[in-house]
């Protein structure tokens, strides 16, 4: 029972997350959110086949953003042959 706690939460093939866009577009329907639906269970499916994570995704965004500098760590704590 305990051994699944780890892994992410699926409805069948979906991620959990993709449902969220179904939802919406559940109580609102329209063609706009039809899409938005269908690019958010895309998404989650890229991700997914990927074997990534959304925070994992966020945090993959974030360096490639920002770059190698890390301006919060001081110069002296910096590795400088790495």
């Amino acid at each position: 029972m305990w051994r699944y706690t780890a892994l992410p939460v699926k409805v069948a093939v979906l991620d959990a997350r993709a449902c969220i866009p179904v939802l919406i577009f559940v109580l609102y329907w329209s063609w706009t959110t039809a899409y938005i639906a269908i690019a958010g269970i895309l998404f989650f499916t890229v991700i997914s086949w990927f074997g990534l994570t959304v925070p994992a995704v966020a945090r993959l965004l974030r360096r490639l953003l920002v770059g190698s500098i890390r301006p919060a760590v001081p110069a002296w704590n910096r590795r400088r042959m790495a």
